[in-house]
Protein backbone atom coordinates (compact mmCIF):
# COMPACT_ATOMS: atom_id res chain seq x y z
CA UNK A 1 0.00 0.00 0.00
CA UNK A 2 2.81 2.47 0.75
CA UNK A 3 4.36 1.61 -2.82
CA UNK A 4 0.68 2.57 -4.33
CA UNK A 5 0.98 5.58 -1.97
CA UNK A 6 4.13 6.75 -2.84
CA UNK A 7 3.89 5.87 -6.85
CA UNK A 8 0.58 8.08 -6.39
CA UNK A 9 2.07 11.09 -4.93
CA UNK A 10 4.95 10.79 -7.37
CA UNK A 11 2.63 11.04 -10.48
CA UNK A 12 0.36 13.30 -8.69
CA UNK A 13 3.25 15.78 -8.73
CA UNK A 14 4.15 15.40 -12.32
CA UNK A 15 0.31 16.43 -13.02
CA UNK A 16 0.96 19.76 -10.62
CA UNK A 17 4.40 20.21 -12.41
CA UNK A 18 1.75 20.51 -15.48
CA UNK A 19 -1.22 21.89 -14.37
CA UNK A 20 1.19 24.67 -12.97
CA UNK A 21 2.96 25.73 -16.61
CA UNK A 22 0.60 27.43 -18.54
CA UNK A 23 0.46 30.14 -15.44
CA UNK A 24 4.39 30.00 -16.24
CA UNK A 25 3.84 30.71 -19.80
CA UNK A 26 0.98 33.48 -19.02
CA UNK A 27 4.07 35.44 -17.52
CA UNK A 28 4.01 39.11 -19.66
CA UNK A 29 7.57 38.58 -20.93
CA UNK A 30 7.36 34.85 -21.96
CA UNK A 31 3.72 35.20 -23.09
CA UNK A 32 5.13 37.81 -25.95
CA UNK A 33 6.40 34.28 -27.63
CA UNK A 34 4.63 32.83 -30.16
CA UNK A 35 5.49 29.26 -29.85
CA UNK A 36 5.04 29.61 -25.29
CA UNK A 37 1.65 31.85 -25.75
CA UNK A 38 0.61 29.21 -28.33
CA UNK A 39 1.76 25.55 -26.07
CA UNK A 40 0.22 27.42 -23.48
CA UNK A 41 -3.12 27.95 -25.06
CA UNK A 42 -3.05 24.32 -26.36
CA UNK A 43 -2.51 23.04 -22.51
CA UNK A 44 -5.40 24.68 -21.06
CA UNK A 45 -7.26 23.07 -23.92
CA UNK A 46 -6.42 19.93 -22.76
CA UNK A 47 -6.04 20.74 -18.64
CA UNK A 48 -9.59 18.66 -17.74
CA UNK A 49 -7.74 15.84 -18.98
CA UNK A 50 -4.83 16.61 -16.10
CA UNK A 51 -7.17 17.71 -13.38
CA UNK A 52 -9.50 14.40 -13.91
CA UNK A 53 -6.22 12.05 -13.89
CA UNK A 54 -5.06 14.40 -10.78
CA UNK A 55 -8.18 13.57 -8.97
CA UNK A 56 -8.21 10.44 -9.63
CA UNK A 57 -4.88 9.93 -7.97
CA UNK A 58 -5.01 11.82 -5.69
CA UNK A 59 -8.22 10.06 -4.40
CA UNK A 60 -6.14 6.54 -4.51
CA UNK A 61 -3.15 8.22 -2.38
CA UNK A 62 -5.54 9.19 0.05
CA UNK A 63 -7.34 6.04 0.54
CA UNK A 64 -4.52 3.72 0.39
CA UNK A 65 -2.79 5.72 3.45
CA UNK A 66 -6.38 4.91 5.36
CA UNK A 67 -6.21 1.45 4.18
CA UNK A 68 -2.89 0.91 5.43
CA UNK A 69 -3.79 1.63 8.57
CA UNK A 70 -7.14 -0.19 8.67
CA UNK A 71 -5.59 -3.53 7.49
CA UNK A 72 -3.02 -3.75 10.55
CA UNK A 73 -4.50 -6.45 12.68
CA UNK A 74 -1.85 -6.28 15.11
CA UNK A 75 -2.70 -2.65 16.03
CA UNK A 76 -6.22 -2.83 17.56
CA UNK A 77 -6.36 1.29 17.90
CA UNK A 78 -5.98 1.49 13.98
CA UNK A 79 -7.55 -1.79 12.61
CA UNK A 80 -11.52 -1.44 11.01
CA UNK A 81 -13.81 -3.64 9.51
CA UNK A 82 -14.60 -2.53 5.71
CA UNK A 83 -16.29 -2.73 2.90
CA UNK A 84 -15.07 -5.86 0.54
CA UNK A 85 -11.38 -5.35 0.86
CA UNK A 86 -11.46 -1.92 1.49
CA UNK A 87 -11.38 -0.94 5.79
CA UNK A 88 -13.18 2.09 6.75
CA UNK A 89 -10.23 4.22 7.10
CA UNK A 90 -9.63 3.94 3.58
CA UNK A 91 -13.09 6.26 2.85
CA UNK A 92 -12.62 7.86 5.66
CA UNK A 93 -8.83 9.56 4.66
CA UNK A 94 -10.38 10.53 1.55
CA UNK A 95 -13.47 12.42 3.20
CA UNK A 96 -11.16 13.94 5.40
CA UNK A 97 -8.78 14.89 2.54
CA UNK A 98 -11.91 16.17 0.52
CA UNK A 99 -13.24 18.48 3.86
CA UNK A 100 -9.79 19.96 4.35
CA UNK A 101 -8.61 20.62 1.20
CA UNK A 102 -10.66 23.92 0.51
CA UNK A 103 -10.41 25.13 3.87
CA UNK A 104 -6.86 25.35 3.20
CA UNK A 105 -7.43 27.24 -0.23
CA UNK A 106 -9.27 29.20 2.03
CA UNK A 107 -6.42 29.98 4.28
CA UNK A 108 -3.81 30.83 1.60
CA UNK A 109 -6.32 33.24 -0.79
CA UNK A 110 -6.61 35.00 3.10
CA UNK A 111 -2.98 34.83 4.10
CA UNK A 112 -1.66 36.07 0.64
CA UNK A 113 -4.67 38.85 0.76
CA UNK A 114 -3.38 39.68 4.49
CA UNK A 115 0.06 40.14 2.95
CA UNK A 116 -0.14 42.19 -0.33
CA UNK A 117 -3.00 44.37 1.51
CA UNK A 118 -5.04 43.78 -1.69
CA UNK A 119 -8.31 42.01 -2.15
CA UNK A 120 -7.59 39.12 -4.70
CA UNK A 121 -10.46 36.76 -4.56
CA UNK A 122 -14.72 37.42 -4.81
CA UNK A 123 -15.81 37.27 -1.80
CA UNK A 124 -18.81 35.44 -3.26
CA UNK A 125 -16.38 32.52 -4.21
CA UNK A 126 -14.84 32.82 -0.76
CA UNK A 127 -18.03 32.25 0.98
CA UNK A 128 -19.67 29.50 -1.84
CA UNK A 129 -15.93 27.30 -0.93
CA UNK A 130 -16.76 27.96 2.65
CA UNK A 131 -20.42 26.61 2.39
CA UNK A 132 -19.20 23.95 0.34
CA UNK A 133 -16.28 22.83 2.88
CA UNK A 134 -19.46 22.86 5.90
CA UNK A 135 -21.14 20.23 4.01
CA UNK A 136 -18.14 18.07 3.12
CA UNK A 137 -16.53 18.58 6.51
CA UNK A 138 -20.07 17.54 7.95
CA UNK A 139 -20.44 14.66 5.87
CA UNK A 140 -17.28 13.38 7.15
CA UNK A 141 -17.95 14.10 11.03
CA UNK A 142 -21.30 11.84 10.55
CA UNK A 143 -19.07 8.64 8.82
CA UNK A 144 -16.42 9.63 11.63
CA UNK A 145 -18.29 9.33 14.64
CA UNK A 146 -19.73 6.34 13.06
CA UNK A 147 -16.71 4.75 12.83
CA UNK A 148 -15.64 5.43 15.66
CA UNK A 149 -18.80 4.35 17.57
CA UNK A 150 -18.44 0.88 16.01
CA UNK A 151 -14.95 0.76 16.37
CA UNK A 152 -15.17 0.75 19.99
CA UNK A 153 -18.63 -1.01 21.32
CA UNK A 154 -17.79 -3.81 18.51
CA UNK A 155 -14.73 -3.93 16.85
CA UNK A 156 -12.11 -3.40 19.12
CA UNK A 157 -14.02 -5.77 22.17
CA UNK A 158 -13.93 -8.33 19.63
CA UNK A 159 -10.31 -8.14 19.66
CA UNK A 160 -10.35 -8.31 23.25
CA UNK A 161 -9.37 -4.66 24.34
CA UNK A 162 -11.44 -1.60 25.62
CA UNK A 163 -11.97 1.62 24.70
CA UNK A 164 -10.47 2.62 27.50
CA UNK A 165 -7.44 1.12 27.19
CA UNK A 166 -5.94 3.21 24.12
CA UNK A 167 -6.51 6.57 26.18
CA UNK A 168 -3.48 6.00 28.30
CA UNK A 169 -1.59 9.30 29.07
CA UNK A 170 0.08 11.70 27.36
CA UNK A 171 -2.54 10.26 24.27
CA UNK A 172 -5.55 10.16 26.53
CA UNK A 173 -9.34 11.35 25.72
CA UNK A 174 -8.60 14.97 24.90
CA UNK A 175 -6.57 14.05 21.68
CA UNK A 176 -10.58 12.52 20.80
CA UNK A 177 -12.15 15.45 21.69
CA UNK A 178 -9.97 17.97 19.72
CA UNK A 179 -10.50 16.24 16.83
CA UNK A 180 -14.10 15.27 16.17
CA UNK A 181 -15.35 18.23 18.94
CA UNK A 182 -13.15 21.17 18.90
CA UNK A 183 -12.00 20.68 15.65
CA UNK A 184 -14.63 18.74 13.87
CA UNK A 185 -17.97 19.39 14.96
CA UNK A 186 -17.28 23.36 16.14
CA UNK A 187 -15.69 24.16 12.53
CA UNK A 188 -18.66 22.11 10.73
CA UNK A 189 -21.55 24.62 12.57
CA UNK A 190 -19.75 27.96 11.98
CA UNK A 191 -19.42 26.94 8.29
CA UNK A 192 -22.83 26.08 7.49
CA UNK A 193 -24.22 29.03 9.44
CA UNK A 194 -24.61 32.03 6.89
CA UNK A 195 -23.85 34.53 9.03
CA UNK A 196 -21.10 32.67 11.09
CA UNK A 197 -18.89 32.06 7.58
CA UNK A 198 -19.46 35.50 6.80
CA UNK A 199 -17.87 36.67 9.66
CA UNK A 200 -14.30 36.61 8.53
CA UNK A 201 -12.98 36.35 11.72
CA UNK A 202 -15.30 33.30 12.15
CA UNK A 203 -14.69 31.72 9.21
CA UNK A 204 -10.74 31.42 9.62
CA UNK A 205 -11.02 30.41 12.93
CA UNK A 206 -13.23 27.20 11.18
CA UNK A 207 -10.61 26.87 7.97
CA UNK A 208 -8.00 26.62 10.99
CA UNK A 209 -9.84 24.33 13.27
CA UNK A 210 -10.81 22.07 10.07
CA UNK A 211 -6.93 21.74 9.26
CA UNK A 212 -6.22 21.09 12.64
CA UNK A 213 -8.44 18.18 12.94
CA UNK A 214 -7.12 16.80 9.78
CA UNK A 215 -3.25 17.11 11.46
CA UNK A 216 -4.76 15.32 14.56
CA UNK A 217 -6.05 12.66 13.36
CA UNK A 218 -3.13 11.46 11.28
CA UNK A 219 -1.32 12.52 13.97
CA UNK A 220 -3.43 9.57 16.42
CA UNK A 221 -3.35 6.77 13.21
CA UNK A 222 0.86 7.46 13.23
CA UNK A 223 1.94 7.88 16.32
CA UNK A 224 -0.60 6.93 18.94
CA UNK A 225 -1.41 3.84 16.76
CA UNK A 226 2.29 2.52 17.19
CA UNK A 227 2.85 4.48 20.91
CA UNK A 228 0.24 2.12 22.41
CA UNK A 229 1.42 -1.33 24.05
CA UNK A 230 0.05 -4.91 21.60
CA UNK A 231 1.68 -6.99 24.42
CA UNK A 232 1.84 -7.64 27.90
CA UNK A 233 5.13 -6.16 28.81
CA UNK A 234 5.17 -3.12 26.75
CA UNK A 235 4.47 0.05 27.81
CA UNK A 236 3.37 3.09 26.30
CA UNK A 237 6.01 5.02 24.06
CA UNK A 238 6.28 8.70 24.39
CA UNK A 239 7.37 9.97 20.75
CA UNK A 240 9.34 13.22 20.49
CA UNK A 241 10.94 14.78 17.32
CA UNK A 242 14.04 15.30 16.70
CA UNK A 243 15.37 18.57 15.31
CA UNK A 244 16.68 16.72 12.40
CA UNK A 245 12.97 15.34 11.65
CA UNK A 246 11.98 19.06 12.12
CA UNK A 247 14.28 20.55 9.50
CA UNK A 248 12.80 18.81 6.49
CA UNK A 249 9.08 19.74 7.39
CA UNK A 250 10.03 23.79 8.06
CA UNK A 251 12.17 23.31 5.03
CA UNK A 252 8.99 22.33 3.02
CA UNK A 253 7.16 24.98 4.54
CA UNK A 254 9.53 27.34 3.53
CA UNK A 255 10.11 25.76 0.33
CA UNK A 256 6.06 26.64 -0.48
CA UNK A 257 6.04 30.23 1.01
CA UNK A 258 9.00 31.15 -1.79
CA UNK A 259 6.96 29.20 -4.45
CA UNK A 260 3.66 31.03 -3.75
CA UNK A 261 5.41 34.45 -3.03
CA UNK A 262 7.24 34.08 -6.07
CA UNK A 263 4.11 33.27 -8.89
CA UNK A 264 2.17 35.92 -6.46
CA UNK A 265 4.82 38.50 -7.78
CA UNK A 266 5.75 37.74 -11.46
CA UNK A 267 2.54 35.07 -12.26
CA UNK A 268 -1.17 36.22 -12.91
CA UNK A 269 -2.13 33.96 -9.96
CA UNK A 270 -5.19 36.23 -9.17
CA UNK A 271 -6.62 37.13 -12.81
CA UNK A 272 -9.18 39.40 -10.85
CA UNK A 273 -6.78 41.40 -8.55
CA UNK A 274 -7.00 44.76 -11.10
CA UNK A 275 -10.60 44.62 -11.10
CA UNK A 276 -10.64 44.29 -7.34
CA UNK A 277 -8.18 46.73 -6.57
CA UNK A 278 -9.72 49.24 -8.90
CA UNK A 279 -6.50 52.63 -9.14
CA UNK A 280 -8.87 56.01 -8.68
Amino acid sequence: MLTEVIFCITCYTIVLTIEYLPLIFENRQLDKVPELHYFSHNLHEIMVVFAATGTFLSFFHQGSLGGLYGVMFARPFAFREGFFIWPWTFFLFVASAIASGPALTILVCKMVEGVSRKKLVRREAILLLAKVTGYLLAFYMVVKILDTWWWATHTAPNMGVSFRDFYLAPYGLWLLVAEIGVCGIIPAIILLLPKAREDDVLLIVACVLNCTGIVINRFVFTVQNLALPVLPFEQVQIYVPTWQEWAPTVALLAYGALLLSLSYRYLPMFPRERELNPID
